[in-house]
């Protein structure tokens, strides 16, 4: 590992890029990560309030480790909830949580039960672990981690004897030091391999001509879609009329450039109307939807074979001498409990339908 690459963090704009690109996946794990912390530290801290009242550790311990195990537990519950909104105001949600355990980890460094002081050995560990388990920008970590660090040095200071004090200063700004870095370093880590992640999962699911998704992410969406009650699923199937002349009298290098063109049509269609759409199979495509009407979706079915006339790729062996398309769709309720392959071969049987009929029109399935 060279040193250019564990300081790569440094670079605030690389950073920020990387956290903005996965920013669904960098909430999710913040929140997964805090979710199961805050069921450990309100064990913990359970415990210690037993242990606290039992040693005889006074009511001020007590009342404090209590009250930070009751706050534990409410952001424990947040935190699990399954909610976008947690999610959205999961940064704010964290540094509240870590403003408690560092109050604690203050707490604890400047109570004396026994009459005397001793180094600040709880809230060094947290500047080194904390910053550690979630991920946000180096730049506003640092700054937090600072701030602590100076209310710790000037309250150490002001009610510890001055040796002590000076132990704290030189023992918690080390450790400091140590978790921006080394968080700095491990969050980087943890925002690259999101990042591969992503482009793993886009080369898994997409089809590399046309850009558009491939037939796992239509059975993927299908089976969500089959799982909603009391709505209606519509179900695209299309294809380019007489493409097969086409790669012929062109070439596969045309042929390929059609297909790409196309895939920007069905792709901009989809991102405008909610549909996904897929590769299905060499000219084949495949569109899924839900909650659209049969009126609906006759009018979007003429609104897509006329995105595709626009193109206007010239073809003297096709329709009208330009490149079209043929389209069967299906709109059936999911009161009908019928399958993921039934819809499909409702549509698909359309599509034939459309094709024997003379090809350039669309059919809607009954």
């Amino acid at each position: 590992m060279s040193l250019p690459h564990i300081l790569a963090w440094l670079d605030a704009s690389n950073e920020a890029q990387l956290l903005d690109s996965n920013s669904e996946a960098v909430r999710k794990a913040n929140v997964h990560s805090f979710h199961y912390l805050l069921m450990l530290v309100s064990a913990v801290l359970a415990v210690i309030t037993v242990v606290g009242i039992l040693l005889d550790y006074g009511r001020v311990y007590v009342f404090y480790y209590l009250s930070t195990f009751i706050l534990s537990f409410v952001l424990y519950r947040i935190f699990r909830m399954k909610s976008q909104r947690v999610r959205r105001f999961s940064i704010p949600l964290i540094y509240f949580t870590l403003l408690i355990f560092y109050s604690l980890g203050i707490f604890v460094s400047l109570y004396k039960p026994y009459g005397e002081h001793h180094p600040a050995v709880t809230f060094t560990c947290l500047l080194i672990v904390l910053p550690m388990l979630y991920l946000d920008r180096s730049l506003r970590v640092g700054i937090f981690e600072f701030l602590v660090f100076a209310v710790h040095t000037v309250l150490a200071f002001m009610f510890k004897e001055r040796a002590v004090a000076v132990l704290d200063l030189l023992d918690t700004s080390v450790f400091m030091i140590f978790g921006v870095f080394l968080s700095g370093y491990f969050r980087y880590i943890r925002l690259e391999n999101f990042e591969k992640d992503k482009i793993l999962i886009k080369q898994r699911d997409t089809d590399v001509l046309t850009g558009l998704a491939n037939r796992r992410v239509l059975f993927s969406r299908l089976e969500k879609l089959l799982k909603q009650k009391d709505t209606v699923i519509n179900v695209i199937m299309l294809d380019i009329d007489f493409f097969k002349h086409y790669n012929d009298s062109y070439g596969h290098q045309a042929g390929d450039a059609c297909l790409e063109s196309l895939g920007r049509v069905l792709h901009d269609f989809g991102e405008k109307h909610g549909f996904t759409f897929c590769r299905y199979g060499g000219e084949e495509f495949t569109a899924v939807s839900s909650g659209i009407d049969n009126v609906q979706m006759t009018s979007l079915v003429e609104e897509l074979r006329s995105d595709v006339r626009h193109l206007a790729i010239p073809f003297e062996k096709g329709i009208n001498g330009y490149v079209s398309i043929s389209v069967g769709y299906a709109t059936k309720s999911t009161i009908l409990n019928l399958s993921m392959e039934e819809y499909i071969k409702f549509a698909d049987e359309a599509l034939y339908e459309a094709k024997n009929l003379g090809r350039d029109r669309a059919i809607e399935a009954l």
